[in-house]
């Protein structure tokens, strides 16, 4: 996945999308879409499809892009924040939890429960219109171009909905893990209500090197977890910020061309509990952070108009939900034990 993008000039939700996305904005009827595609070729092509645009890293993201990182624009008072508080932020493809070192520490540890969301494919005539949405937790991203991260994902590919759990590790691209069912058949995936823990762990290797280990259980389909072990070079790979968001994919062209987001699907309330992140020798929750500012990330549309998603919901609202609305994605704290709530608010 990529650094969070907190503007953009992108053309590709022009006017087509803009139209799609005042179809469907609210709590919109979805169709039936089977949780079994077709054929295996069906198959083959929404994974590859779900690999390449979560595998477009922020190091191909730059200012030709339009681009801009959350940490230094948006309109929460971002700059400057202090330690221990909590200050809001905007991203065009992120929405969740951000603590961003800003001393000589670095993270060590990051962690989060959660439950995997249903998701609810567009209404038609939209139906085969691809979307997502991806639940993780990982280190880095935010204040530079790396990324350490897992979790699980739900799409939406011609209809059919996918869900899987995944990890990604830079340089390398995203690596869907589970089932050999899963993957090759959409059969035996990780569901809707699965109980999941994820957690990225960096130790020292030497030689310049950190260890990060990223684990995966999923409790209710024990076959789904999965341990990986990789290695990054520590003038790379920065542990600067630990994140727990619902992310939208975003896909980078090479240049000149500008960043492309794709739509969030539809999904049912999603919390993450037990968020906590390790930092110079401290484990604490999210609202015990007090390396650095926490940032409260917002997800809006590619015309800075609209809330795709905020954090703090326990619902949808019903409504489109104009960021010139006051008070209608306020910034709110994590519970005291690293717990939040996340809601669909629309697609583009």
């Amino acid at each position: 996945m990529k650094r969070s993008l907190a503007r953009s000039a992108m053309l590709l939700l022009a006017a087509p999308l803009m139209l799609l996305f005042l179809g469907v904005q609210g709590a919109p009827s979805g169709v039936s879409a089977s949780g079994k595609a077709s054929s295996a070729a069906a198959v083959a092509q929404a994974r590859a499809k779900f690999i390449k645009v979560m595998s477009a890293h922020a190091p191909a993201v730059s200012a030709s892009h339009g681009w801009v990182s959350p940490n230094t624009q948006g309109h929460g008072s971002v700059e400057g924040a202090a330690n221990g508080s909590i200050t809001s932020a905007q991203s065009i493809n992120w929405s969740g939890y951000v603590a961003s070192e800003s001393g000589t520490s670095m993270v060590s540890r990051v962690s989060g429960d959660w439950t995997i969301p249903k998701i609810q494919c567009l209404p038609a005539p939209y139906e085969n219109q691809d979307a997502f949405t991806v639940n993780w937790v990982g280190i880095d991203g935010f204040n530079n171009q790396t990324v350490e991260q897992l979790g699980t994902g739900a799409q939406c590919y011609a209809g059919v909905e996918y869900y899987f759990v995944f990890y990604e590790m830079y340089p390398a691209g995203t690596v869907e893990e589970g089932t050999t069912a899963c993957i090759s058949s959409n059969v035996d995936c990780p569901q809707p209500g699965d109980r999941i823990s994820a957690s990225v762990s960096v130790t020292a290797a030497g030689s310049g090197e950190n260890n990060y280990n990223l684990a995966l259980t999923d409790h209710t389909r024990p076959a789904e977890s999965f341990s990986v072990m990789k290695q990054c070079a520590t003038a790379t790979c920065m542990d600067t910020s630990a994140e727990w968001i619902v992310e939208r994919p975003a896909v980078v062209p090479p240049p000149p061309a500008p960043v492309q987001v794709l739509p969030l699907v539809d999904f049912t309330r999603t919390a993450f509990r037990n968020a906590g992140v390790a930092s110079g020798g401290r484990a604490t929750s999210i609202l015990g952070f007090k390396d650095g500012p926490v940032y409260d990330i917002s997800m809006i549309d590619d015309t800075d108009s609209y809330y795709l998603a905020c954090v703090g919901q326990s619902a949808p609202p019903g409504t489109l939900l104009a960021i010139t609305q006051a008070n209608a994605c306020p910034t709110v704290a994590p519970s005291p034990l690293g717990g939040f709530n996340e809601s669909w608010d629309s697609s583009f």
